[in-house]
């Protein structure tokens, strides 16, 4: 986004969160669960997206995977990476 004095706008959370969304399902083509993180950093925004990369029956056995995405201010991919994998039933949050 520009602004009238062609400088760049940094996007807003939800931008950030849909544009982290729709880079991880592009790259990944599994089911996106959502954006379960997002926060400004310097250079742009870090967003945390759940993939359910794996079915199973019953479902607590599905396989869900947590991946980083790095954009810049415009939404743009900078990277991202696969930072947690597991059963649904266990995949827990250890950083708490």
């Amino acid at each position: 986004m520009a602004t009238e004095s062609g400088s760049r706008e940094r996007l807003s959370a939800a931008a950030a969160a849909g544009a982290g969304v729709r880079h991880i399902a592009e790259l990944t083509g599994k089911e996106i669960l959502g954006a379960t993180g997002v926060q400004p950093v310097d250079d742009g925004w870090q967003v945390e997206v759940e993939v359910l990369e794996d079915t199973h029956i019953p479902s607590s056995e599905d396989i869900l995977a947590l991946y980083q995405v790095d954009l810049d201010t415009s939404g743009n991919l900078l990277s991202y990476r696969r930072i947690r994998r597991g059963k649904r039933c266990v995949i827990g949050d250890d950083r708490r």
